[in-house]
């Protein structure tokens, strides 16, 4: 079971919460979440500089959460069409990676993710 320790930052803002809930599923490999709020075109561009998409991209989120059994949500802002979380995952063995992601949704109504833009470092 994967601990959440989420944001102070959310708590009036409705599209804060919808942005920091996308986060965790990210970082947590739940798909089944991020497929109802993907659009069809979506990309991530990863902190390794590669971009995944389509078929590649349902495969990396479902790994992606493997190994997890923390995620600490430090901040989340959002503003019109786009949205940003930072903080961290902790994994089985104790390493602690540092992540930033920066969504951008197909229009400010904020329903469908068109690309995800990650930063990392562990």
């Amino acid at each position: 079971m994967v601990e959440i320790k989420g944001s102070k930052d959310c708590g009036n803002s409705p599209k804060n919460q919808f942005v920091e809930k996308i986060v965790i599923a990210l970082e947590t490999g739940d798909f089944g979440f991020l497929d109802e709020v993907l659009s069809e075109s979506a990309v991530w561009e990863l902190a390794d500089r590669s971009v995944t998409e389509g078929d590649n991209l349902r495969a990396h989120i479902q790994s992606c959460g493997k190994y997890v059994t923390l995620v600490k949500i430090d901040h989340v802002i959002s503003h019109g069409k786009s949205g940003s979380v930072n903080g961290y995952v902790q994994d089985k063995k104790g390493k602690v990676f540092h992540f930033c992601h920066f969504t951008e949704f197909r229009s400010a109504k904020c329903v469908k993710v068109n690309r995800v833009c990650s930063y990392g470092k562990s």
